[in-house]
């Protein structure tokens, strides 16, 4: 997965858990919270992530998550650990 399909998957979950965000353009270095993503929307957003990749995040990471590239290798860890297995 490139950082362009990451940033479109992270896009349609930021619009699924809050259309309001429709308009936002996020880039890599964006964070969160300047995004308007709220703590609820954040959880939203890794939900629909999670169902989307098929893989789980442990809740020690999430707290970790500040931008929009923190998200980026978070999938990108997974992905990697699921592919391995």
């Amino acid at each position: 997965m490139t950082e362009k399909d990451i940033l479109d998957l992270v896009k349609e979950a930021m619009m699924f858990a809050a259309p309001e965000l429709a308009t936002a353009n996020p880039t890599l270095d964006s964070k969160l919270s300047e995004l308007g993503v709220s703590s609820i929307t954040s959880l939203e957003i890794i939900g629909f992530l999670e169902d989307k990749l098929g893989i789980r995040f442990p809740d020690d990471e999430l707290v970790e998550i500040s931008t929009v590239r923190d998200l980026e290798k978070l999938i990108r860890r997974h992905l990697t650990a699921t592919a391995a297995e």
